[in-house]
Parts: C-alpha cells; sequence; structure tokens
C-alpha cells in the first residue's frame, strides 16, 4: 500500500512538473493579441488626482443627451490588478436625472486583470437577484451577447435604511472575439496560447445604472441605448466572432 502511494504521488509531482514546464514553455514564446477596444493618450488619474498610467481606454466624451464626466481608478483596483493593466472610466449623466457609468478594463500580459464580474457585485454589497444573457448590438455587430444583472443593495439614504436596485450590463473583448461568458473567454484564451502562442488581450466592458426597485427593465431599455450611442467609439469590430 505504502508503495502504491509513493509512485501516485511521485505520478502527481510528475505530472504537475510537466504542466508548469509547458506553462513555462509557452509563456516564453507567446506574442500578445491585440485588444478589442481602442486605446488613447488621455492620462488615467486615481484617487486624488494623480497620474496613475500615461494612457487608457477611449471613450466617446460627447454623445447627444448626456454629460461625460471621466472617473478616478480606486486604489484597491490599481493596487490589486497587475501594473500594466489599462482602464477607461467615466458616467453619463442625462437631464432628466438618469446617469451610467461606463468602465473598462483591459489586460495586458497578465491574464489575472480581469475575474468573474460577479466579484466587483457582490464585493462592494450588491446582492444579484436576477442574472440573463441578451442580444444586443455593441460595437455595430447586431446579435451580440451581453450579460444583464439587476442587483439590490441595502444602504443608509437620509438616516434610514434604504433597498435601492441597479442594473449591470457586460461582456468580454479581444481581437476578433466578443462574448458574454467568462468561459468562453477563457476557453478561447486557453486554445490560442496553445495552439498559436498567442496571450488573447481582452477587455471586461460593464456599465452599471442604479434605479428603483421594480424599475430595472425600464432602466435596461435606457442603459440598451446608451450601449449601442458609444459602444462604436471604443470597440474594435473587424472580422468579430461572437458567442
Amino acid at each position: 500500500m505504502n508503495r502504491r502511494a509513493n509512485v501516485l504521488t511521485a505520478l502527481a509531482l510528475l505530472l504537475i512538473g510537466l504542466a508548469a514546464w509547458a506553462m513555462g514553455n509557452l509563456a516564453s514564446r507567446q506574442t500578445l493579441g491585440r485588444p478589442g477596444v481602442k486605446l488613447s493618450n488621455i492620462p488615467l488619474l486615481g484617487e486624488g488626482g494623480r497620474l496613475v498610467r500615461t494612457n487608457s481606454v477611449a471613450l466617446p466624451s460627447q454623445i447627444l443627451g448626456y454629460e461625460f464626466q471621466t472617473k478616478p481608478v480606486k486604489d484597491v483596483e490599481l493596487n490589486s490588478l497587475p501594473q500594466d493593466t489599462i482602464f477607461g472610466r467615466g458616467d453619463y449623466i442625462a437631464s432628466d436625472g438618469f446617469w451610467a457609468r461606463l468602465s473598462i478594463v483591459l489586460m495586458g500580459t497578465d491574464r489575472t486583470s480581469i475575474h468573474r464580474p460577479e466579484y466587483c457585485l457582490t464585493g462592494d454589497g450588491w446582492k444579484i437577484v436576477r442574472q440573463d444573457e441578451r442580444s444586443l448590438a455593441s460595437g455595430g455587430k447586431p446579435g451580440a451577447k451581453v450579460q444583464r444583472f439587476d442587483c439590490r443593495l441595502k444602504t443608509l439614504i437620509d438616516g434610514q435604511r434604504t433597498e435601492v436596485g441597479g442594473v449591470y450590463v457586460f461582456w468580454f473583448v479581444a481581437q476578433d472575439r466578443q462574448t458574454s461568458s467568462h468561459w468562453q473567454r477563457q476557453w478561447w484564451m486557453i486554445r490560442e496560447l496553445v495552439t498559436r502562442g498567442v496571450l488573447q488581450r481582452w477587455a471586461y466592458i460593464s456599465f452599471f445604472a442604479p434605479c428603483l426597485p421594480g424599475q430595472e427593465d425600464a432602466t435596461y431599455e435606457r442603459l440598451t441605448q446608451l450601449i449601442q450611442a458609444t459602444s462604436p467609439y471604443f470597440e474594435v469590430t473587424d472580422d468579430l466572432a461572437t458567442r
């Protein structure tokens, strides 16, 4: 029995060593793919207005019916994500009080720049009460898939504990690829790395708009209009494949 256990342990260690060697070999010969979003030479600011990046993801600043305000990236994000992560972030504010935040996170050579979207929401205290996939034209591509999360948050407003709602819409893009699935994105990335030695440079695009509980559908409709107006400015859409 001990001999068998030793053999199994040795085999497991061998497999771990081979996997580490294979990943190291892939990393040594990999090339970085082109991003699926456009970059600009507009500096990115962090908290306190300090310069944190010399460039950023290009966001449209003039959308009919909206005022645009650039937003800083939080220190917790800058400290927890790889140094070559590039961001784009800003609010679109309508005259009737509706507003939405656009956030784009673009990975560099480290794929850990992007993680499951649920982590961001639940980490900020939001509870996801509904989740589904929708077809939505973005970046000029009809029928592209996005994920919609309806959320709730209990917070203090004027000293009263109040429940507020929100709608969160997101998807992922890389060169010639778009998907709303975290797992599809990972599969494509692994396949390209193994078969072609190319590390796809994925971007995580999200829109969030707060609302009153029960107003999620109307808020989603406003968001879809904003997405369709803004996404052609920041997405690269040549030969885009979707899921």
